[in-house]
């Protein structure tokens, strides 16, 4: 019986507790990913993410479903059972967003497991919450990202999303002014003055879509997350080549109109030839006569036509 009474308390503790509260700074406009570590012998049982005291919390987002991703509004859940460890992912955040949330993991027999998480929401002017960047197929393209001083020390990246689903990248930068080189991209941070870029060679359409410069804080860690602060729309489109149309002259027809010379003026010494000013009588009494001036001799004439005032 004791035995019995001593494993109970014990998982109430646990329940209650959840672990210490960590810190979670986010930016208005960006995005928030949040690793919530659980024990192993819960990989089946339901995970949700909700806001509020343990006592009182209202569900965000939840899910049975494991190794997948659910998605509720601004809310993304994804729960890693090979990890044993679930991921909430919160989009457009805003001020109001700020507050203490609970990572939960619900029990049937007995009170749930809580992780207490507080979310802070900073404003901060330096960096910008979305840009577009253009790039032609074949090229390269620069990205820049500012970034705000509480993310200064943790390491940087550039991730591509497509849908709802996490930001997916290869490399992170956190070495000052040092390149770092991934495939067709590379990284360098400026720490000075707070700002990272990334070049993207040999573009193709492919790389077209949306992509975010972010920071994570101890992600590999039990409380590790990413934030993700300016969006980044690039466009990539086929370069426009330019064609030379060449327009031979042509015999005239029945109903062109009857061109007579008027003028005829000899050029200034920068001039290489004399030119010729031509007209078409008006075909009608309210219309007025055309005039083009042509340049002369040669074989191949394009004739520009303009109405005189």
């Amino acid at each position: 019986m004791t035995v019995k009474i001593l494993l109970f308390f014990t998982l109430y503790l646990m329940s209650v507790s959840g672990g210490a509260s960590r810190e979670v700074t986010g930016y208005p406009g960006g995005g928030a990913l949040i690793k919530c570590k659980y024990e192993r012998s819960y990989t089946s049982n339901k995970k949700y993410f909700c806001k509020s005291s343990w006592t009182n919390c209202a569900d965000q987002i939840s899910t049975g479903v494991s190794n997948e991703w659910k998605n509720i509004g601004r809310f993304s859940l994804f729960d890693n059972t090979s990890a044993a460890e679930f991921w909430v992912l919160i989009r457009e955040l805003t001020v109001e967003d700020s507050g203490t949330y609970q990572c939960g993991v619900d029990i049937d027999w007995n009170k749930d497991l809580y992780t207490p998480v507080e979310l802070k929401i900073k404003e901060d002017q330096d960096h910008e919450k979305s840009i577009t960047v253009n790039g032609d197929v074949g090229g390269n393209v620069n990205i820049s990202c500012k970034y705000p001083q509480s993310s200064s020390s943790k390491p940087r990246f550039l991730c591509r999303r497509v849908g709802s689903d996490d930001c997916n990248y290869k490399a992170s930068v956190n070495e000052s002014r040092r390149w770092i080189k991934e495939g067709k991209f590379s990284l360098y941070d400026d720490q000075a003055q707070q700002t990272f870029t990334v070049s993207i060679n040999n573009l193709t359409n492919k790389d077209s879509g949306e992509y975010w410069c972010g920071a994570e804080s101890d992600w590999e860690s039990d409380h590790g997350y990413k934030v993700y602060i300016t969006q980044i729309n690039l466009r990539v489109t086929a370069p426009v080549k330019m064609t030379t149309l060449n327009i031979m002259p042509t015999s005239p027809k029945e109903n062109d109109g009857i061109y007579q010379e008027i003028d005829k003026q000899q050029q200034g010494p920068a001039m290489k030839s004399p030119f010729t000013t031509i007209s078409s009588p008006a075909e009608g009494p309210n219309d007025a006569p055309i005039y083009s001036t042509i340049d002369e001799p040669t074989e191949l004439t394009l004739y520009c036509t303009t109405t005189l005032p």
